[in-house]
Formats: C-alpha cells, structure tokens, sequence
C-alpha cells in the first residue's frame, strides 16, 4: 500500500517537475540575454564615448549622439521582442504541461467512476 502510495505521489508530481524545468529553462535563458546585453551596451556605450571624445566638430557630436541614441532604442527594441518570445514559448509549454496533466486527471477520474460503479452494481446484485 505505501509503495502504492509512493507511485501515485511521484506521478502526480511529473506536472510539477516539468513546470520547475520549463520555468528554470526561461529563468536561465533571460539572464543570460540580459548579461550578454549589458555587456554589449557598455563596450558599445564605451566605444561611443571614445568617439565623442575624438570629435572636434559640435554638429558631427551631436549627429553621433543621435544616432547612437537610436541605435540603442532599437536594440532595445529587439531584445524586449526576444525576451517575449522567450517568456512567450515559456508559457506555451506550460500550458501543453497543464493540458497534459488535466487530460490525465479526468481519465483518472473516469477509471474510479467506472471502478466505483462496477462495485454498486456488485453489491446491488448481492443484495437482491
């Protein structure tokens, strides 16, 4: 009974294992994303500052500023859109991990229900 018991707490636990993985794989890929940007950012930042710091012409610093301010908007940009895509596949396969064990559920609790009525009609037949 108690290894019984056992089988059925670890196989109920297999969602719950799955969503700790799905979780921990978007946890590591989105730091990963965010350092390997900050550290682009700041060379990038840093090379910028140098060539600031080499121009002579006040209209061709203001022209790189402008460009380097969009070009930052837009890496930024793109790393929000990875970072969706990457909490958005997240969310994906938890919900395939959901759907899963919801249908294993109910198919449990179609088998006690037809276990359960099998054995009314056992004792109804008995007791008639």
């Amino acid at each position: 009974m108690y290894e019984d018991f056992m089988k059925v707490a670890q196989e109920s636990m297999k969602p719950m294992l799955k969503m700790a993985e799905n979780n921990t794989a978007m946890a590591v890929k989105l730091m990963k994303a965010q350092a390997d940007t900050a550290a682009e950012m700041m060379q990038g930042n840093l090379a910028h500052l140098q060539a600031l710091a080499a121009t002579k012409d006040l209209n061709a610093a203001v022209e790189m500023q402008q460009k380097y301010v969009e070009a930052v908007n837009e890496k930024l940009v793109a790393v929000a859109r990875d970072n969706a895509g990457v909490i958005e596949a997240a969310m994906t396969e938890a919900g395939k991990i959901f759907e899963g064990s919801l249908a294993e559920v109910q198919a449990q609790a179609k088998k006690a229900a037809e276990t359960m009525e099998k054995e009314i009609s056992k004792a109804s037949k008995k007791a008639a």
